[in-house]
């Protein structure tokens, strides 16, 4: 990102050449000064590209009125006050700073237009490539605030107040913006992509991944093929078997003898009488 230095102040449309400058979305700057003072004020804000200066009907003719600064949208409204605008320019410096896509089907016509040296369409009848070179014209002119493409009448860019969807060229318009332009040490530009760069880091890092892969895969097969050692149990010996066995060792629980239980007396009576009471077979 770089700073964009603000160079001269360029006048785009001026009142004192026809245009009506009864812009919308304006912000009152001084209601006591002369129109070289507004103009100044204008000129010297990066983000300002409209200024108007007037009075009321009675007071048209003094030397000081107010002056209103700012973006200006739909210039060509209608003003229902008795405010008249004496004087106002659009201006235009430094680079573009910020887009409003255009209505499709809206087509802007003016004096303040012109055509560009570009297709309408390629020659496989596509018109996408058309489009961002339209584009870029006007990127390039300080002075262009719109552009639009058509299929049919190609590439007008410039400055315009009067869009309507009446125009014969809007069924075949397919792309355009407003541009706004600004400059000073708060706005910067963006440097254009390096994809030569971008896609040599983008192989780069898979390339490390592939790496990392193949030695984990390598890892694997040389710890999985070595068989852990394993000690062989021998069978005990003729003479292991006929040992004795030695005798409970100490902690085991030693068993019990049922030729030493001796029942109680109820319980061997209580047999005797069900061998006594069981009919004969």
């Amino acid at each position: 990102m770089t700073s964009v230095p603000c160079g001269r102040c360029q006048v785009i449309q001026d009142v004192a050449n026809g245009w009506e400058g009864f812009c919308l979305g304006l912000q009152l700057l001084n209601s006591s000064t002369t129109p070289e003072f507004c103009r100044a004020k204008c000129c010297d804000d990066p983000n300002c590209e409209v200024w108007q200066w007037g009075n009321t009907r009675e007071n048209s003719g003094a030397k000081l009125g107010k002056c209103s600064t700012g973006r200006g949208l739909e210039c060509q409204s209608e003003r229902f006050d008795d405010f008249l605008v004496l004087a106002g320019q659009r201006i235009s410096h430094g680079t573009v700073s910020e887009t409003i896509q255009l209505e499709k089907g809206r087509w802007c016509r003016g004096i303040g237009m012109k055509q560009a040296d570009v297709r309408a369409v390629s020659a496989v009848g596509t018109y996408k490539a058309e489009v961002l070179q339209c584009r870029d014209v006007c990127y390039g002119d300080s002075g262009c605030s719109i552009w639009e493409h058509s299929t049919q009448d190609g590439c007008w860019y410039g400055y315009s107040d009067r869009c309507s969807r009446s125009f014969a060229e809007s069924a075949t318009m397919v792309a355009g913006e407003r541009v706004a332009r600004a400059c000073g040490p708060g706005v910067l530009v963006q440097e254009p992509t390096d994809y030569v760069k971008v896609f040599g880091i983008i192989g780069f890092v898979a390339f490390l991944l592939f790496c990392c892969g193949v030695l984990v895969v390598a890892l694997g097969a040389l710890t999985g093929g070595a068989e852990p050692k394993t000690t062989p149990i021998s069978p005990p010996s003729p003479a292991q078997r006929d040992a004795p066995s030695a005798g409970p060792s100490a902690g085991t629980r030693p068993l019990i003898d049922a030729s030493s239980m001796r029942l109680p007396p109820y319980r061997v009576q209580t047999q005797m009488q069900m061998q006594q009471v069981r009919p004969p077979l």
